[in-house]
């Protein structure tokens, strides 16, 4: 056979593999955009069930103590709905209030287990389901993009609600931490965030996770997703760069992240810590926890953690 016929067949057959492993992207690409953004959601009551089982979680105070009043706001995607938890220990002007953000497929029970801490400590405190999850509207969700927004309603109401000087604090678990994190964009008014497990960047995180769950190069994969996403969602993953926001904020942030986080590692709270520039800021790495269980692993150490930095923030306020 002559030479040029040789490379002429290795060139289809490379061309071949080429296209091949591009349709195999793109299907992974799309698979990948639907599990991030209309994963299957836990029910309120899987969501009951399972902090109760492995939060050792009693309702009853939420269910018969606390003075609740319901809410809905206007989101992106229609209502956003949730609860004022009033503390009628509240001492002190002015008030202090907490607003609590779940995580990616949970809804706002899954942000009791917070809630508990601040009330303990006198805050009034606000949970809501996020777009596409609980009793809010919606038909996606978008890791942060269009959250940040729909939690800056919440906050609008929560000012008029308390007041526009009460003291105002956030709290995040994974895409909940994402989504405080990204309000830092939007407003001036925070005094201060807590966030539980946060990637930096979506395209980063994106890559790790792809090769973590395909065990391919996360190019084109990644690329192809965010393509789509644009075009169906108009979610752009380079919009959501939480450590843009922290550069760009001098408000304090209390950094929690499992040591042991195989799905958002670890890695992004550090660069996170050290790319904020407000000196209260703090990072803790919770010996042994996985992806947002820091509060699983040590419940006592976790409600130190959040006592000890509030400590800080309110005396400073004073």
């Amino acid at each position: 056979m002559e030479w040029y016929f040789i490379l002429l067949i290795i060139f289809g057959c490379a061309v071949f593999l080429a296209a091949l492993y591009l349709v195999l992207a793109a299907i992974v690409a799309k698979g990948t955009l639907k599990a991030a953004t209309t994963p299957v959601a836990h029910t309120t009551e899987e969501a009951r069930a399972f902090q109760t089982e492995y939060e050792g979680m009693d309702y009853d105070d939420y269910d018969n103590v606390w003075r609740k009043q319901p809410f809905e706001v206007d989101g992106v995607q229609g209502k956003v709905r949730g609860e004022v938890i009033f503390n009628d220990a509240q001492s002190g002007d002015p008030p202090r209030v907490a607003v609590i953000c779940h995580g990616h497929t949970w809804n706002r029970i899954n942000s009791l287990k917070y809630a508990r801490i601040f009330y303990k400590r006198g805050y009034n405190v606000v949970i809501y389901d996020h777009a596409y999850f609980g009793r809010s509207d919606g038909k996606f969700t978008s890791l942060g993009y269009y959250e940040r927004r729909d939690l800056s309603a919440v906050l609008d109401y929560t000012r008029e609600l308390f007041g526009k000087d009460a003291f105002l604090v956030l709290h995040g678990e994974s895409m909940g931490a994402v989504t405080v994190l990204c309000e830092l964009s939007l407003r001036d008014d925070l005094d201060a965030v807590i966030a539980d497990c946060a990637f930096s960047d979506t395209f980063r995180y994106y890559r790790q996770l792809c090769v973590k769950a395909t065990h391919l190069p996360s190019f084109p994969i990644v690329e192809f997703s965010n393509v789509m996403s644009k075009r169906k969602y108009g979610y752009d993953f380079a919009a959501v760069s939480p450590i843009e926001d922290v550069r760009r904020s001098n408000v304090p942030i209390c950094f929690i992240h499992g040591a042991s986080d195989r799905f958002i590692r670890p890695e992004h709270s550090e660069e996170m810590y050290r790319a904020a520039s407000n000196p209260l800021s703090e990072l803790h790495l919770i010996p042994n926890a996985g992806h947002a269980r820091s509060f699983h692993a040590d419940q006592q150490k976790y409600a130190e953690i959040v006592n000890g930095f509030l400590d800080k923030i309110e005396g400073v306020a004073r």
